[in-house]
């Protein structure tokens, strides 16, 4: 009886993880006096079981290699073009890369020729999410799980609405897409009025969206930082140099 409650103590505090030693605590006798004369577990048994209750709450779900590289590769891509266009506004006089107009021609170059990898990842991106298995939510109440497949469905619709109208933009303007000064994506060489107007109102909605990025991306980066603090392995799920377990 006795031995039959810190079982069902154990289970209550430990679950699954504790089975090992539930069975044990289960064959201890039915009266505390009795366990003075009781024969203790071998010290093979209790190693054993020590080893599985560990190796079970270590796991950590991971996500496959390539959705790790895809996941590092885009956010750095994310942060070039987010980081250059902010840098172009700010822009108003010389530095070192010349004057301020030789400094924000350099800047959206780089800000256009990142947008063109990214553009060229997304279809890849797309196809290893659907075929590779997700790890379950980390801990949280079901508003917070809402709230991060809302975010990550956003972040999706901006992987594509985002290229779709810059595009758009250098077609219809005539101007074509650069790929850091090796190659120059032409734009529509027949360009008329209509297609210069066309291109400006992608102007403009490439450039309304794209607001949105700063607040989504910080938000990202929040949120994983929230479950670091509460001692989830977030970061350990998405590092592709990390093992499955530790």
């Amino acid at each position: 009886m006795f031995g039959r409650r810190l079982a069902m103590i154990a289970r209550g505090a430990y679950g699954a993880t504790a089975r090992p030693y539930m069975r044990a605590l289960a064959s201890l006798p039915t009266r505390p006096s009795a366990l003075i004369a009781a024969k203790p577990p071998s010290l093979s048994s209790m190693l054993v079981a020590g080893k599985r209750m560990c190796s079970t709450a270590t796991v950590v779900q991971m996500y496959t290699k390539p959705v790790q590289w895809m996941h590092w590769v885009y956010a750095a891509g994310m942060l070039t073009v987010l980081g250059t266009v902010k840098a172009s506004q700010w822009t108003t006089g010389e530095t070192f890369l010349g004057t301020k107009g030789q400094t924000k021609g350099t800047l959206m170059l780089i800000h256009k020729s990142t947008a063109v990898i990214l553009t060229a990842l997304i279809v890849p991106r797309i196809l290893l999410k659907a075929v590779s298995k997700v790890p379950a939510h980390l801990p949280g109440s079901a508003l917070e799980h809402l709230a991060a497949n809302v975010s990550h469905t956003a972040f999706y619709g901006f992987m594509l609405f985002m290229p779709a109208t810059g595009i758009a933009m250098g077609w219809f303007g005539g101007k074509g897409v650069p790929f850091y000064g090796l190659y120059m994506f032409p734009g529509k060489p027949d360009k008329t009025k209509e297609d210069g107007q066309f291109a400006g109102k992608m102007f403009k909605w490439h450039k309304q969206a794209g607001q949105f990025m700063y607040y989504l991306v910080p938000l990202h980066v929040g949120a994983a930082g929230l479950h670091v603090v509460r001692g989830h392995p977030i970061f350990t799920r998405m590092n592709p140099f990390a093992a499955a377990t530790r």
